[in-house]
């Protein structure tokens, strides 16, 4: 199954190829800046925008190269440059879309539940009944599903050569054609990523926050140094493991389409 045969590759990869890791610290370093406040946040957001499509182009290239079987060559350095504006065109139009989805969605939640009372949920004055809770649900999934199905316009960009709007739909088509083993991915990877990421949201970005007024006031409550280095270091295991796992898994399934070349899969390493 691709899924774990390209999770068990990707762990391989990890421990087989440590330029990654250095890849994988920038990530984390830019990740944590962004969520930092003042001029720290100023910059983070910038490098996300800026830096983050040329990391991804060369630890794509990086990592596919790393693979069994795999006939890349081409360095990072080059990769970083020649996907470049695909990325940051991809990266900005997927961030377009998400952002009118989720307007829309959290608008028909915002008008049913009311803007009084999401106040006073915020606030710690009032909870949410069973069906605006349900409701809250629907809006989330949905949103995520959104999510998920443009989530691999980066790996068609620097894995498939795609442009930017080209991206998008190759990832759609990617989604919609691998449907049950892209539910698997998305299990397998937000529980391998949600071991780090969670007791880090929690306990460093949220302040061991016990309920909804409190986790807003530690959202919003500037980050210190040690803070920042703790979600940088977060961010750097889960960036080193997830976007590898990304790569193989969509190496795994495009090899596996008909017409694909069998000598290019994962089959080398699979238990």
């Amino acid at each position: 199954m691709a899924v774990l045969q390209s999770f068990r590759t990707a762990l391989r990869i990890v421990t087989e190829t440590p330029v990654l890791v250095a890849f994988a610290l920038a990530f984390g370093l830019v990740g944590a800046l962004n969520n930092a406040s003042g001029p720290a946040g100023a910059v983070g957001s910038l490098l996300q925008l800026l830096a983050v499509p040329a990391l991804t182009g060369a630890f794509y290239t990086v990592a596919d190269g790393a693979r069994p079987g795999s006939d890349t060559d081409l360095r990072a350095s080059t990769a970083a440059q020649r996907y470049y504006v695909s990325l940051l065109g991809a990266t900005l139009l997927a961030g377009l879309v998400v952002f009118v989805v989720a307007m829309v969605v959290g608008g028909s939640v915002l008008g049913y539940v009311g803007f009084d009372r999401l106040n006073a949920v915020l606030n710690g004055s009032a909870s949410l009944t069973p069906a605006e809770l349900a409701a809250s649900g629907v809006a989330l999934v949905v949103l995520m599903a959104v999510v998920y199905v443009f989530i691999f316009f980066d790996t068609a960009v620097v894995l498939d050569g795609q442009t930017a709007g080209g991206s998008l739909s190759r990832s759609v088509d990617f989604v919609l054609s691998n449907l049950r083993a892209v539910v698997g991915y998305a299990v397998v990877a937000t529980a391998v990523t949600s071991v780090v990421d969670l007791p880090v949201l929690w306990f460093v970005t949220l302040d061991g926050a016990t309920t909804v007024a409190g986790a807003v006031t530690a959202f919003q409550a500037p980050m210190s140094t040690v803070d920042i280095a703790v979600v940088a270091v977060g961010s750097t295991v889960t960036t080193l493991v997830g976007r590898t796992y990304k790569v193989c898994f969509y190496r795994a399934c495009a090899d596996a389409a008909p017409g694909a070349d069998p000598e290019s899969g994962d089959g080398e390493w699979t238990a």
